[in-house]
């Protein structure tokens, strides 16, 4: 069943948990049938500490800490926010989003044709699934650093179906020359969806809880608020990672990530320029985000602009592995925290202009989202993250249904 089926009339509590790179979000949110978007009835997010770290070990178990504290905030402030909000509420689904590095979203095109036309079965659907999902666990024991990890499939779904070339929602008992099946799977480190399990268990008891990827959530509200834009290329830099998604035809075709974001930049400008960690990434988070660098002396100036060359060509690396021959889209969607979009946009623009070897059109995402959840009256935050898992929960049952293991 859907994670988005409900009754008609009746009002849906959710609890919402965004895993970044180095942040966890924690939000109750309500959801009402017919309304343009949902009530965000309490929020917070919980950082990392600021801190040199040295493996991706690290970072997970500092990340792991956070969850537990974000949730214990939780269990207190969001239950008595809801209880204030109504009395007779209560929580009916947890939602958790993962972003990279802890999750991987796998896309698979499945074609099956046939000389002549043929009739379009369950079964035969369920085969091209089958094989799509098969060729996802082929590529993920080819990737040695992803078999490394210990990975277990939390959610699958057909994202698109095409008969004859032409979108058909459900196409069993139609007849057809060829058909076409994207199928979708989410795939996380295992000992952080056990660790997401256990915590469940304890602070939720039976409560349904259902994990998938930011970079799926993120794709699945485009769709929403932008639904004319069918190729374009989404970017979603967090603290420590930066992640893409390919669009093609209004269908995510390839997701990939570089462990490397925000705190990761600072860590390095923090290095060069002996000031604290949390001055440097202050650095980011300005209307001049390279103002600083006028201050500097001429090698830590030099030193600072080399390491935003190398991020730079980092995300240029990243435009280049689209999954295809292609060249991502010329439309690129920015979503990153609010304040560091300006230093951002720019790298973004650079290392588009680079892979695409003309101007992209970088587009934030922040201002399409503010408008859709924000004309929700009482709704007034500023953390876009928040915003799109919220959107994810309020709208999805419009759409699609997705496979929670």
């Amino acid at each position: 069943m859907s994670l988005f089926s409900f009754q008609k009339g009746t009002q849906r509590i959710g609890a919402i948990i965004d895993i970044g790179s180095g942040s966890v979000l924690t939000a109750v949110v309500a959801s009402k049938p017919g309304d343009a978007a949902p009530t965000i009835i309490w929020s917070n997010r919980e950082h990392a500490p600021l801190k040199d770290i040295d493996s991706i070990d690290q970072s997970a178990k500092s990340i792991m800490t956070t969850l537990v504290n974000a949730l214990l905030k939780f269990d207190v402030d969001g239950r008595r926010a809801l209880h204030e909000y109504d009395k007779r509420a209560s929580i009916s689904e947890i939602q958790c989003c993962i972003s990279a590095p802890w999750a991987y979203t796998v896309t698979k095109t499945i074609e099956y044709a046939e000389d002549s036309s043929f009739e379009v079965t369950k079964a035969l659907l369920d085969d091209l699934v089958e094989s799509a999902l098969s060729k996802t666990q082929v590529e993920l024991n080819e990737n040695e650093a992803a078999s490394q990890l210990g990975l277990t499939v939390v959610t699958r779904s057909t994202i698109d179906m095409l008969t004859n070339g032409y979108r058909i929602k459900n196409p069993v008992g139609e007849r057809a020359s060829s058909i076409s099946l994207s199928h979708v799977s989410v795939v996380t480190q295992k000992y952080l969806t056990e660790h997401i399990d256990d915590l469940r268990h304890k602070l939720f008891s039976d409560i349904t809880l259902h994990k998938l990827s930011y970079i799926l959530a993120l794709y699945s509200v485009m769709q929403e608020i932008a639904p004319e834009q069918h190729e374009i290329c989404l970017v979603d830099i967090t603290y420590e990672a930066t992640e893409i998604g390919v669009v093609r035809e209004g269908s995510l075709t390839y997701s990939t990530h570089t462990p490397f974001g925000a705190f990761s930049l600072a860590r390095e400008i923090s290095a060069i320029t002996s000031v604290p960690l949390f001055e440097a990434f202050q650095y980011l988070h300005s209307t001049e985000p390279l103002s600083f660098m006028e201050q500097l002396p001429a090698r830590q100036k030099e030193d600072v602009e080399a390491v935003i060359e190398a991020y730079t060509n980092r995300v240029t690396e990243l435009f280049h592995e689209t999954g295809d021959e292609l060249s991502i889209p010329r439309r690129i969607y920015l979503h990153t925290d609010l304040q560091s979009e300006p230093f951002f946009a720019q790298i973004i623009t650079t290392a588009g202009t680079r892979a695409l070897k003309s101007t992209p059109e970088v587009k934030l995402v922040t201002p399409l989202l503010v408008d859709s959840v924000n004309r929700v009256a009482g709704n007034q935050n500023s953390d876009t993250a928040m915003l799109v898992s919220a959107m994810f929960f309020h709208t999805q049952n419009t759409r699609r249904s997705f496979e929670y293991l």
